[in-house]
């Protein structure tokens, strides 16, 4: 049987860590990569598949996820989870044999108390499962190919059930991507970065079927669409703004 690895990307602190590591618990390998300075709080020695790693840049993550030989590997954030069923899925997917990659996967994002479609760092289906362990899930300015196939399980983000964690998790989010988008042959300008904030706006509106989920559907838009704005002005900012 094909074997299975995963990558959890930890931009800072968070209390679902431990849920996320769980939920893979399983897989043959399992490698964790720490952005900044959140520690990782959890039972290492109840996961013997685990190693971590501090990374220092995003260069550098993707040496370390280099590391994991697996045949697929998936990958997540750390305020996310395997919801009920897409364990047993992905099971039955690396049972078949199939190399068809990357494989889409449904994110769902608990916040205000009630299921919204999509995450704050993607829209959902997010290509999460592949056979490339250096590829970090960049969300919303990702170019990979659309998915060869989609799960019907799906991902349950927790990052922004509470509010001020939502706004926490944004920032870390845009500093990573900010650091992405400096290190990118053509970065985009304040154009293409209002075009693509507005872009991920009417998507995740498009997604909740504008108020079908309610003000859980367009707080979790915004959040995303304030994500993606932020990250291209910090990128912005460090390239032209000189420090005194």
């Amino acid at each position: 049987m094909p074997t299975f690895g995963v990558v959890v990307y930890m931009l800072s602190e968070t209390p679902h860590l431990a849920a996320c590591l769980k939920s893979v618990a399983w897989a043959d390998e399992i490698l964790l990569l720490r952005f900044g300075g959140g520690a990782a709080r959890f039972e290492a020695e109840a996961i013997s598949a685990l190693r971590v790693h501090a990374a220092g840049s995003a260069a550098e993550a993707e040496k370390f996820a280099a590391e994991i030989k697996t045949d697929w590997v998936l990958r997540l954030w750390a305020e996310e989870r395997l919801e009920e069923g897409l364990a047993d899925e992905i099971c039955a997917l690396l049972g078949e044999g199939s190399r068809a990659a990357p494989v889409g996967i449904p994110v769902r994002s608990y916040i205000l108390r009630r299921w919204a479609e999509g995450g704050v760092s993607d829209p959902g289906p997010a290509l999460r499962l592949g056979r490339n362990a250096r590829e970090i899930p960049s969300g919303w300015w990702d170019k990979t190919p659309a998915a060869s196939r989609t799960t019907r399980g799906w991902i349950g983000d927790y990052g922004c059930a509470k509010l001020s964690d939502a706004v926490e998790r944004v920032q870390s989010l845009s500093d990573f991507w900010a650091e992405r988008l400096r290190a990118e042959s053509a970065p985009p300008g304040p154009a293409k970065t209002a075009l693509a904030s507005l872009r991920a706006l009417v998507k995740m509106l498009w997604i909740n079927r504008v108020l079908s989920r309610g003000l859980a559907g367009i707080a979790l838009s915004a959040l995303a669409s304030y994500a993606v704005l932020l990250s291209g002005a910090k990128h912005w900012e460090a390239k032209h703004v000189k420090k005194k």
